[in-house]
């Protein structure tokens, strides 16, 4: 005896809620879990419900006019990532956590924000004012400028937003408020060499922090409410040299990162290799930025080493460095630092390589004790572009 048959469903349907967890949560992948919802309305109602996985790693965005791609530290893979043909040929020079990048459309000007998930823009100024006397006298000047990075304070569509900008012009550093202001405020950081900068709220200051070669930190901040002229206030950190602090040591690239509620700078020590296809990368330290008080009095600060990295990895490139916890994600080890290849910033490094920008020094360094390391490659080695990957916060 047969029993009759009720109205077709599909097997997907007929999956319980349980089983629907296990699955997405070993889909490591965004771009994974996109097409995971994209199967029905109740996958889709797992994914986006109060019991979806946490947000993910950020990736390593590769950007070509062809054919522009990521790579996912959590599947281990390169992947296309589709974008408006204006957004392919741009080029890329931030990014923010929700999604935002901050590019320049034509190399040199035509700067905005754009979220790549959402498609929402706003616009940067593309000139550079100062109160410096010109020619004719006058100050309040307009000046061309090329921006190298774009760090925010927040979201870049929120009207609070201040964003800080590492320039090459008569001056290196400007600032202004995305959508709003039609010039960026340009200051002169003379004290010696920029190396990197982040928005950090510290126990004693909060602002643009910007980090120097003689691993000094400035910190900017803005002077009055949203309505007034944009003015920002300069300060600095009284900083103990470390013991084994050389000051002509060239071979060093020095990044910022937040971790914990702490400051980090983490050094990365250059070598010059012999073989082309090898990477520059020596050992990478990291130092955390100690607060104690001065023998007069006040304030001073410090760079105490760390040996460890407990729980945590670090993403490092040019204004978008990240550290992230392992324990929020699965298939991720410890101690791991995943570095971008930004040799961009070393000019002599980028004239040998012409006009494309050949991304030979990506990878990611194993270690359990910083001093105790192993060298694996994950990152795709024949990658060039037009300029250097970045960490992109989806």
């Amino acid at each position: 005896m047969h029993r009759p048959r009720g109205p077709h469903r599909p097997w997907s349907d007929g999956l319980p809620p349980e089983l629907l967890r296990v699955i997405l949560l070993n889909l490591t992948c965004l771009a994974d879990r996109v097409y995971f919802s994209a199967v029905c309305r109740p996958w889709r109602s797992a994914a986006s419900g109060p019991d979806a996985p946490p947000r993910q790693l950020p990736w390593l965005l590769l950007p070509s006019p062809a054919a522009p791609s990521f790579f996912s530290l959590h599947s281990g893979a390169t992947r296309r990532l589709y974008l408006p043909e204006k957004v392919r040929a741009a080029r890329l020079c931030g990014s923010h956590d929700g999604g935002w990048v901050a590019l320049a459309f034509d190399q040199w000007r035509g700067y905005a924000a754009v979220n790549l998930l959402s498609g929402a823009r706003v616009l940067l100024p593309d000139r550079l004012r100062t109160n410096l006397p010109n020619l004719h006298g006058n100050g309040d000047c307009e000046h061309p400028m090329f921006i190298h990075t774009v760090i925010f304070s927040e979201s870049p569509s929120t009207k609070g937003c201040l964003a800080a900008a590492h320039i090459s012009s008569a001056f290196n550093i400007a600032f202004c408020r995305p959508g709003m202001d039609r010039h960026w405020v340009a200051y002169q950081h003379a004290v010696d060499v920029f190396q990197d900068m982040i928005y950090f709220k510290s126990k004693l200051k909060e602002g643009f922090h910007v980090l120097s070669n003689t691993e000094d930190v400035a910190v900017y901040t803005p002077n009055g409410g949203p309505s007034a002229p944009l003015v920002m206030s300069r300060s600095s950190y009284q900083v103990q040299k470390r013991p084994d602090y050389k000051p002509d040591d060239l071979n060093l690239s020095r990044y910022l990162v937040e971790s914990r509620g702490k400051l980090l700078m983490v050094l990365r020590q250059l070598k010059e290799c012999r073989d082309p296809k090898g990477s520059p990368t020596f050992r990478f330290r990291i130092f955390e930025m100690n607060h104690g008080i001065a023998p007069g009095g006040g304030s001073v600060v410090s760079w105490v080493e760390l040996h460890t990295l407990p729980g945590r990895l670090l993403l490092l490139g040019r204004g978008c460095s990240r550290a992230s916890e392992v324990s929020q994600f699965n298939r991720l080890e410890v101690g791991h630092i995943y570095n971008s290849d930004d040799t961009r910033f070393n000019i002599s490094l980028a004239l040998k390589s012409g006009s494309k920008h050949s991304s030979t020094d990506m990878g990611v360094d194993v270690q359990k004790k910083l001093n105790r390391r192993k060298r694996t490659w994950r990152f795709p080695q024949q990658f060039t572009s037009e300029c250097y990957p970045i960490w992109f916060a989806p």
